[in-house]
């Protein structure tokens, strides 16, 4: 699978492994979460792209802002996302998320829309049985 670069800006569903997952902590019933986010560019001189560690200024720059639209859905499943029980990989969202994630697409503008699997393989909403990549820019 090639790595490429994903679109700015874009809306994502960002499958994660739960990390409070039967910790006792709320939600911890639920070994999945799926982060609703806009990702927009950020300008060479904007100060979003500032980096600190301990109150001091890293020369590392972000490339781009990830901006939660609501908190994480959780899924109790020990199936992975975006992976079918025969092992072969599929766009999977969120319910209550993939059809928001659609309107809310239109209303800025026709935005791409990704799901990304915990593993980082990329599917792109908008076409129905996308093919999958991988990618590191997330």
């Amino acid at each position: 699978m090639r790595t490429k670069k994903l679109p700015l800006p874009r809306l994502q569903l960002r499958w994660e492994k739960n990390p409070d997952y039967q910790t006792g902590k709320p939600g911890s019933d639920y070994e999945w979460r799926c982060h609703y986010e806009l990702v927009i560019p950020l300008d060479k001189y904007d100060v979003r792209r500032d980096v600190y560690k301990n109150g001091r200024l890293l020369k590392r720059k972000l490339p781009h802002l990830v901006v939660p639209i609501k908190p994480p859905q959780l899924r109790g499943s020990d199936q992975e996302p975006c992976r079918a029980l025969d092992g072969t990989r599929h766009c999977d969202t969120p319910f209550r998320d993939g059809v928001p994630a659609k309107w809310d697409a239109k209303v800025l503008g026709n935005q791409p829309i990704y799901v990304i699997a915990p593993d980082g393989m990329v599917f792109d909403l908008r076409l129905k049985n996308s093919a999958a990549t991988s990618t590191n820019q997330l």
